[in-house]
């Protein structure tokens, strides 16, 4: 095991440390064929301003990346940019169409919509709270987006 990989960060009103560990594994161990290390990172965040209590928090990751092949900043790297996908696809889902929110009683539907939802945001270079609000419940506006002629990208 590799001694732990630390980096601070500061921003947004906070100080995060970041702990990695990395342990080299065999893929028998833990029945994934394709294993070759699994990653360990605490995370501690302390708000700037005071009073406030730190959080800690730990998130493990298994990788098919051999560890003699990386440092350890590289694979920090490798998990910071994971968070990327969450911060500009689920995130606009969540926090602007509130995807989360709906329970339909047919899985189908669910899944329906959400292909929808995905269509129309590879068509939306830019947020689009106004259509997302519009058609939380009522698909035709991102249907009719959907069937209209392609615009040029700007």
């Amino acid at each position: 095991m590799r001694p732990p990989f630390s980096c601070d960060n500061k921003a947004h009103g906070r100080i995060t440390h970041h702990e990695l560990r990395i342990v080299p594994v065999e893929a028998e161990t833990l029945g994934l064929p394709f294993a070759r290390a699994v990653l360990s990172v605490t995370r501690t965040v302390q708000s700037t301003q005071e009073g406030d209590e730190p959080t800690n928090g730990q998130r493990f990751f298994v990788t098919s990346l051999e560890t003699t092949d990386r440092r350890p900043a590289q694979f920090a790297e490798i998990v910071r940019s994971h968070w990327g996908i969450e911060n500009k696809n689920h995130w606009r889902r969540d926090a602007q169409w509130g995807e989360d929110a709906p329970r339909f009683k047919n899985p189908k539907t669910a899944q329906a919509l959400a292909i929808l939802r995905g269509a129309v945001l590879a068509l939306c270079r830019e947020p689009c709270p106004l259509l997302f609000a519009r058609h939380r419940r009522d698909p035709r506006p991102a249907l009719r987006l959907i069937n209209s002629p392609l615009q040029p990208l700007k």
